[in-house]
């Protein structure tokens, strides 16, 4: 009797309930064998230490595989760098740890040999949970300010477990679609505004650092550019500024700009990698030939125009010119990563502009149309530095980090 041909399918799935059942023998034997740990000497706590790590370090690289499969979801690729982090060996082998800290490693190994096991169970991940949920908000199956149940979020999008979407749920919160309370009730952001704009400005900031746009320990742009890219007053963004520096997020003085603490009250996830959200970028851009320099730049003054009068579209609209803006950016972004334009901020701007263009379209008209100008402001500032001449670009940089060049030619202003 022939055995039937495995499929990929068949096979993904075996190979998943194979490693799934020694990772659970891994986790059973860590468990006893740390109900052994006596830890009573230091020989005692280096020989316990080694068993843990031991047990640890073949599980590693799978660990490693999983942060890089999880790079669209920062909360979900903070989780696995922080059990990474937590349960692998120091860098330094002579240090003696106390007992606490033992019962850390312990507890830290279990996390990551329990967090690999659920990576292994089927259903959809944490990216595309969070893409049905945003989808579900859109088409008014999730009302706004109707509360979300774990496990009727989890039927909707044929999630197999919990803490799958509750990283999805805390990706949406980032960007605004959702509030958590501290008893970890969801719901979803009603479409009134209710936030000032200095709080706005804030959030999307925050989820700029969050996405890896502004890694800890770097400086934001200067406060033109950036009330330029976020389409905001310069009192707007100052106030904003200051909201994050009382949330632990930005050390601001007086002179200097803005720097993001290396120490964040949230989870950070890796600076994305241009040449992925390149292609992320083409992906989403319209099919056919690229728009022309006219049809962009009209793009970029339609959707200043939209937000400095508070005239909101209909969404059709916004979409278009959005669309427009994404296929522009595709091409810009691809350029300006082999064209050497010689000022600091470049690979930030770049990362900003591709990141903006990609995150999902809030449901809020406003915010919709605010997110439309940011984009169109950017893709300005992209296009003025490839149509300025290279010489006055590599001229000797001022305070500012972006050039006189493009500051003078930028007729999109700030918008109150």
């Amino acid at each position: 009797m022939t055995r039937p041909a495995l499929t990929p399918a068949s096979a993904a799935t075996g190979l998943a309930e194979s490693r799934y059942r020694e990772l659970r023998r891994a986790l059973h034997s860590l468990h006893s064998k740390s109900a052994r740990f006596t830890g009573q000497t230091p020989a005692g706590l280096a020989r316990d230490r080694e068993t843990v790590w031991a047990a640890i370090d073949p599980w590693l690289p799978l660990a490693q595989q999983r942060l890089r499969e999880a790079e669209h979801s920062p909360c979900d690729q903070a989780r696995w760098r922080t059990n990474i982090q937590e349960a692998s060996r120091p860098a330094t082998k002579d240090c003696i740890l106390p007992q606490p800290d033992m019962v850390l490693l312990v507890s830290a190994a279990r996390r990551l040999l329990r967090a690999l096991m659920e990576a292994e169970r089927p259903g959809p991940g944490v990216h595309e949970i969070a893409e049905r949920i945003r989808r579900a908000i859109h088409d008014g199956d999730y009302p706004s300010g109707s509360t979300l149940p774990l496990r009727r979020v989890a039927q909707d999008t044929a999630a197999t477990t919990l803490e799958r979407v509750e990283l999805a749920l805390q990706d949406l919160q980032c960007e605004g679609l959702v509030t958590i309370s501290p008893s970890r009730r969801t719901r979803v952001t009603g479409s009134t505004v209710t936030q000032s704009r200095p709080e706005q400005i804030a959030v999307w900031l925050r989820f700029l650092i969050r996405s890896g746009v502004y890694p800890p320990g770097t400086a934001l742009p200067c406060l033109q550019t950036l009330a330029r890219s976020l389409v905001s007053s310069t009192p707007d963004v100052v106030s904003a500024l200051r909201l994050l520096a009382d949330q632990q997020v930005l050390a601001v003085r007086h002179g200097r700009r803005p720097v993001v603490r290396t120490t964040l009250p949230f989870p950070v996830a890796n600076p994305p990698d241009l040449d992925g959200l390149t292609r992320e970028l083409r992906e989403r851009a319209a099919p056919g030939p690229p728009p022309t320099a006219e049809t962009v730049l009209a793009a970029c003054r339609q959707t200043h125009a939209w937000w400095s009068s508070r005239a909101f579209p209909p969404r059709r609209e916004v979409d278009v010119h959005f669309t427009t803006l994404i296929t522009a950016c595709a091409g810009l972004v691809d350029q300006a990563i082999t064209r050497p334009f010689g000022h600091r901020d470049m690979q930030a701007l770049l990362r900003q502009t591709a990141v903006t263009a990609l995150t999902a379209q809030p449901t809020a008209e406003w915010e919709r149309t605010w997110r439309s100008a940011c984009l169109g402001a950017l893709v300005r500032d992209l296009h003025l530095l490839h149509t300025t001449p290279r010489p006055q670009l590599q001229a000797p940089a001022a305070a500012s980090p972006v050039t006189a060049d493009l500051r003078a030619g930028h007729q999109l202003g700030p918008s109150t």
